[in-house]
């Protein structure tokens, strides 16, 4: 049967006229879902029994559910959301920024690039999650916190966004859309590891969201340690990231996992502002999250400071990213398929 948040609303009217109803009821449908977080076609009270009896035995609405919710000490959440399609999970956290907030989305069921760092891929990959399993993640925290509206969303759960390419534009332009749940392109960030292709593609199809590059090394070897499944060498990535900005004219945004004594020398932070000068950007320091499968450390602090203050000199945008949601394993790199519920 197919589920309605995999539809955009034009499709949407267009399915509703080929099942012989008005288009109309179709943008009723479709404001009750996201302007009111109606999670049943029996709480559509403008819909004619008959048509909702039709949609039920015809049309899903919702493909997922919240099976389990964790709380940090930061307020932020950690929702499981367990897939009816095949019972398998996926992760995605609400994290409170003041009076509004982000939602970490992911787009596969686990990962095939296994960031040697990053509990995503330690499993490896399931599947790629349909356009309605990416939707829904949003919607249900749209609902959850009517009252503190998502302002952000960033594309950096489990998986790689463009391995999931077609699914993934499709969702982005149904949670963008003016009718429904509204959120802003400009307010929308999608990482990658580096898929070339698709960097220059993602130019040309939602020009207005933001994209972020997984760097976290400043030679091929190290990035080949670090990311086992790495598509490109680096030269390549800042080729497809040129042509990217030609045509978006956005800044990128690069992000760089420390890890102590590895990636954090200031050798390496002079060689990184090198490599990342040669196209307008900023750069987010990540220092490693906690994960129980491997040996790597956070540097301290002061190291981190020192790296960071390197690359300011030198006239680098830098951010070091704030920890969030770290004591439930929901902070960067930390979401996971660890077992089936």
């Amino acid at each position: 049967m197919p589920c309605f948040t995999n539809y955009t609303l034009p499709e949407l009217e267009k399915w509703f006229a080929e099942n012989g109803m008005k288009q109309f009821r179709a943008r009723q449908v479709w404001d009750w879902f996201y302007l009111h977080g109606a999670d049943d076609y029996d709480k559509m009270l403008n819909l004619p029994k008959k048509v909702r009896n039709f949609l039920l035995n015809n049309l899903s609405l919702i493909q997922s559910s919240v099976a389990k919710i964790k709380i940090a000490a930061d307020d932020s959440e950690k929702s499981l959301i367990i897939l009816a399609k095949d019972n398998e999970f996926v992760e995605s956290v609400w994290i409170p920024m003041g009076s509004h907030a982000t939602v970490c989305v992911s787009t596969q069921v686990g990962c095939p690039i296994r960031c040697s760092f990053c509990a995503s891929g330690a499993y490896g990959l399931e599947r790629n999650l349909t356009t309605g399993e990416i939707v829904e993640q949003v919607w249900y925290s749209s609902k959850a916190y009517s009252r503190r509206g998502i302002k952000n969303l960033v594309f950096m759960g489990m998986g790689e966004p463009f391995l999931n390419y077609d699914n993934l534009i499709k969702a982005i332009k149904i949670l963008n859309d003016e009718n429904g749940l509204k959120i802003g392109a400009r307010r929308m960030t999608v990482s990658t590891v580096g898929i070339l292709k698709r960097i220059v593609d993602f130019a040309k199809d939602v020009p207005q969201s933001n994209l972020a590059v997984s760097l976290h090394a400043t030679t091929d070897e190290l990035r080949k340690e670090l990311i086992p499944g790495c598509p490109s060498s680096i030269a390549a990535l800042l080729s497809a990231l040129s042509e990217y900005y030609k045509r978006a004219h956005r800044k990128i945004t690069y992000e760089y996992v420390l890890l102590k004594g590895i990636n954090d020398s200031l050798n390496q932070a002079a060689e990184l502002s090198r490599i990342i000068k040669k196209i307008p950007s900023k750069i987010n320091l990540i220092e490693y999250n906690k994960v129980d499968f491997n040996d790597y450390e956070a540097p301290d602090r002061n190291t981190v400071n020192k790296f960071s203050n390197y690359l300011i000199k030198k006239g680098i945008d830098v951010a070091i990213r704030r920890k969030k949601g770290d004591d439930i394993n929901a902070a960067c790199g930390q979401l996971r398929r660890k077992q089936k519920i």
